[in-house]
C-alpha cells in the first residue's frame, strides 16, 4: 500500500511562503505606522515645552514672541504633513492586512483540503484492509 501524498503540497508550501511575506510586510508597515505616531508625539510634546517655556518668564521680549509664532505655524505644518503620512501609513496597513488575511484564507483552504484528502485516503485504505481480512478470513472458511 501505497502512503499519502497530498498533490498540492508544493501549492500549500508557496501559498505559505506568501503568507509569510505578507505578514512581514504588515509588519514593516506597522513599524512605520509607530514611527510617525512617536514623531507627532515627540513634534506635539515639543511645541507644548517651548511654550511652557516661553510663557513662563516673568518677562518676554516681543522678538521671543515673534520666534514662538513661527515657530507654532512651522510645528502645526509639520504637524499636519506627519497626520496625512500618518493616515497613508493607516491605510497602507489596512490594505496589507487584507492582503494577509486572503494569503491566510489560502493556506487554510488548502490544509482543509488536504486533511479531507487525508481522510479519505485513510477510510479507503481501511477499506481496503478490511476487504484483504475479510477475503483471507472467508478463504481459510471455504478451505474447512
Amino acid at each position: 500500500m501505497r502512503t499519502f501524498q497530498f498533490r498540492l503540497h508544493r501549492v500549500l508550501d508557496w501559498y505559505r511562503k506568501k503568507q509569510q511575506i505578507e505578514e512581514t510586510r504588515l509588519a514593516e508597515r506597522r513599524t512605520a505606522l509607530t514611527a510617525i505616531e512617536r514623531t507627532i508625539a515627540h513634534l506635539t510634546a515639543e511645541r507644548i515645552s517651548n511654550d511652557r517655556e516661553v510663557l513662563s518668564r516673568a518677562a518676554v521680549p516681543a522678538v521671543d514672541f515673534a520666534n514662538l509664532g513661527r515657530y507654532r505655524l512651522r510645528a502645526q505644518r509639520l504637524e499636519a504633513e506627519y497626520t496625512e503620512e500618518r493616515q497613508r501609513r493607516e491605510q497602507a496597513c489596512r490594505e496589507q492586512l487584507e492582503r494577509v488575511q486572503k494569503a491566510q484564507r489560502q493556506v487554510k483552504l488548502l490544509e482543509k483540503m488536504q486533511e479531507r484528502r487525508q481522510q479519505e485516503y485513510t477510510y479507503s485504505s481501511n477499506r481496503e484492509l478490511e476487504n484483504l481480512a475479510a477475503e483471507g478470513f472467508l478463504a481459510t472458511w471455504s478451505v474447512k
